[in-house]
């Protein structure tokens, strides 16, 4: 149990840490207006952004994808799909960063996301994961890359997630308030010295139409050539094993090390945390 309150509470400075570190990046379906953006906004990352601004953003991502820079977004789970380069992009950060734009991000939607797309996401950091090209080309214990991406998501979560095996992403869907019993979110007041009454205040977007829905689900960001690199290593030390047992162990791993091949489309909450660690055997 000791174990287990140990790798949450590190996991949930992490995640209060990618919140803070957000600032710093502001200095689905196709990208189509009609089907994945709705007239009235319901999903965070879109509250983020005023009437105005939000119009302007879905023209942006519009007119880059058609000027042949391939996107693809998922408005629900909120996150970007970039395929050259291969990258998944938080929604939250994206619109975070365009909004602080104001002005001249309306003026040019166009050119201010091609430049977030370059600056925001061109490297690795919270809510930017990129991905690694011919990650399995042949097969691994009998599975090519879609079973892999398949096994690696039962692992994880078995009824929410969703993987393009080709670029080796998976984004699994975690309910925003599932809990567990006995859960010890209360317990946690303070993060490096700071109230976490604090740091939430630091979650209400600045400019958008309102507060972040509570409910909403978050979405995990895999990188599955980590999972793969994990995986390899999990297998020479253990030959007999089998692939469940193996992927059990280490992508709860990665999740907790909240490092490079994980990130979320926004700062996990401790129940969600717990959703996904709590797969884990060592963390029982």
């Amino acid at each position: 149990m000791l174990i287990a309150v140990a790798v949450l509470a590190a996991a949930v400075v992490g995640a209060v840490a990618w919140w803070l570190r957000r600032n710093e990046a502001s200095g689905g379906d196709q990208v189509n207006a009609g089907s994945a953006f709705e007239a009235e906004p319901k999903r965070g990352w879109e509250l983020l952004l005023t009437s105005e601004a939000r119009a302007a953003f879905t023209e942006g991502l519009r007119a880059c994808h058609e000027a042949g820079g391939e996107l693809r977004v998922g408005a629900e789970q909120g996150v970007l799909s970039t395929y050259e380069p291969p990258r998944l992009i938080s929604l939250h950060l994206l619109a975070d960063a365009f909004a602080a734009r104001g002005d001249a991000a309306l003026h040019d939607p166009q050119g201010t996301v091609e430049t977030l797309l370059e600056r925001v996401a061109g490297a690795e950091r919270p809510g930017v994961l990129h991905l690694r090209p011919g990650w399995l080309e042949e097969e691994v214990d009998g599975m090519d890359a879609a079973a892999f991406a398949a096994a690696a998501g039962q692992a994880v979560r078995p009824d929410g997630w969703t993987a393009e095996p080709v670029v080796g992403a998976l984004q699994v869907t975690v309910p925003g308030e599932e809990s567990v019993p006995g859960s010890e979110d209360k317990a946690l007041t303070h993060v490096n010295g700071t109230p976490i009454k604090s740091l939430a205040a630091k979650e209400e977007p600045a400019q958008g139409d309102g507060a972040l829905p509570a409910e909403e689900a978050n979405t995990l960001m895999l990188d599955l050539a980590r999972v793969l690199d994990l995986y390899r290593e999990a297998r020479a030390q253990r030959p007999d094993a089998d692939a469940e047992t193996l992927l059990r162990e280490v992508v709860p791993r990665l999740v907790a090390a909240g490092g490079p091949g994980v990130t979320w489309a926004r700062p996990p909450r401790p129940g969600e945390l717990r959703t996904v660690l709590g797969s884990s055997p060592e963390l029982h």
